[in-house]
C-alpha cells in the first residue's frame, strides 16, 4: 500500500500545484487518462463544431479536440499557467484555439459550443472542487443537444482487510521509540489518506454510491451522502474503507480509478474507522461517504460510516481537532 496525501491547489502554494510543471508532468504520464480522453475526444467532437475544455492545464484535451477537426476550441483555466498552455498550443501549430484566463463567474463568451470537456474529477470524485464551476458553465454554454466529456461518473467503496494497515495505522499507538504519543496517536484513524491499494487488500464485493449525469445533474441535485449497500462474500475484520470513482467518458469509452483498475494518478482515498469492524455474509453492510467541503482551494473533509444494523462506526473528518493549547502564538510554553 502506498500513502500519498492529494495535492495542494491552492494558488498561493505553486509547488505541486497547478501552476507547477511536475503536477502537469504527474497528469501527462497518467497514459490510461490522457489516452482515454483522446479516444473519446475524437469519437464525440466532428469536424466544424466549436468545443470548450474547461480547466485545461496544459491544453491538452484543447489539442486533442483541434485535432479531431474542431472548428473553434475555447480553453478556460483560472491558473495564470494558461499563458504556459497558449504557447504550448501555438508551438503545436494549433492557432484555432482561444485562451481565456477565467473561472466560471468572470468568463464571458458569445456564442454556445457544441461539446463541453473536462477532466475536472478530483480524488474520490471531489477533491478538487470544480463540479459546481463545471455545472455552472454548462448551463450558461452548453448548445441544446450538446455532449459533455465525460457524459457520467460513480463513485464507489470497498471494505480494507489488509492487516498491513491496521499496522500502519496504529504505529504512534505502539510508543515507537519508547515514547508516549497518545494526544495524537487517534489521528491516524480520523482522517483520509491517498493510497495506492493491492485488489487482495480489500474485500471482492465493493458498493455502488451513486452515479451523476453530467448532461442532467444540477447543483441542487448533487447527493450530499453518497450511499450504497455490501453483502459481504466472507466472514473478516475490516479496518476501513476506500473510495474511488469511474467515469462513462463517452459511449462505449469508460475510464476506472479504482484497485483493480489499471493504475492512474487518482488512485484512492482510504477512509480509516477507528476501530476493527466484523463481518459476515449473513449481515448486508450499509456504507456512506459524505464530501463536506467543497470550495475551491480548501482543503477536502469527508464523513463516512459503515453499519450492519447492530453496529455503526462513523467518522467526521471535518470535527477531528489536536488536542485544545497546541494552536498557540510563538512564545515560552
Amino acid at each position: 500500500m502506498k500513502s500519498d496525501k492529494p495535492e495542494d491547489t491552492d494558488s498561493s502554494n505553486t509547488r505541486m500545484s497547478y501552476q507547477d510543471v511536475a503536477m502537469h508532468k504527474v497528469m501527462l504520464q497518467d497514459v490510461v487518462r490522457t489516452e482515454a480522453y483522446e479516444k473519446s475526444i475524437g469519437q464525440v467532437v466532428k469536424p466544424g463544431q466549436r468545443v470548450l475544455d474547461f480547466g485545461c492545464g496544459t491544453g491538452i484535451l484543447a489539442m486533442f479536440a483541434a485535432r479531431a477537426g474542431a472548428a473553434r476550441v475555447i480553453a478556460v483555466d483560472r491558473s495564470p499557467f494558461i499563458a504556459t498552455a497558449r504557447a504550448i498550443a501555438r508551438e503545436n501549430g494549433f492557432g484555432n484555439i482561444d485562451f481565456y484566463h477565467d473561472d466560471h463567474h468572470s468568463l464571458q463568451l458569445d456564442e454556445k459550443v457544441d461539446v463541453i470537456v473536462s477532466e475536472w474529477m478530483g480524488h474520490c470524485l471531489f477533491y478538487e472542487a470544480m463540479l459546481e464551476p463545471l455545472l455552472a458553465i454548462r448551463d450558461r454554454y452548453l448548445a441544446d443537444g450538446g455532449a459533455m466529456i465525460p457524459a457520467a461518473v460513480s463513485l464507489h467503496a470497498g471494505l480494507v482487510c489488509d492487516e498491513d494497515l491496521l499496522e500502519d495505522l496504529s504505529f504512534l499507538r505502539n510508543r515507537p521509540y519508547g515514547l508516549d504519543f497518545s494526544p495524537i496517536a487517534h489521528v491516524p484513524f480520523a482522517q483520509t489518506d491517498l493510497v495506492t491499494l493491492d485488489p487482495d487488500g480489500i474485500m471482492r464485493n465493493t458498493a455502488h454510491l451513486g452515479s451523476l449525469d453530467m448532461h442532467t445533474i444540477g447543483k441542487a441535485d448533487t447527493p450530499r451522502v453518497f450511499t450504497g449497500r455490501i453483502k459481504p462474500e466472507k466472514k473478516a475484520r475490516i479496518f476501513a474503507l476506500c473510495g474511488w470513482f469511474s467515469a462513462q467518458l463517452s459511449q462505449g469509452i469508460t475510464l476506472g480509478t479504482g484497485p483493480a483498475d489499471l493504475p492512474t494518478h487518482w488512485d484512492q482515498i482510504l477512509f480509516p474507522l477507528p476501530e476493527p469492524f466484523s463481518v459476515e455474509p449473513s449481515r448486508e453492510l450499509t456504507i456512506s461517504l459524505s464530501p463536506l467541503t467543497e470550495e475551491v482551494g480548501k482543503a477536502q473533509c469527508w464523513h463516512w460510516s459503515i453499519t450492519d444494523g447492530e453496529k455503526t462506526l462513523s467518522v467526521n473528518e471535518q470535527q477531528q481537532r489536536l488536542p485544545a493549547g497546541l494552536d498557540l502564538p510563538p512564545g515560552k510554553l
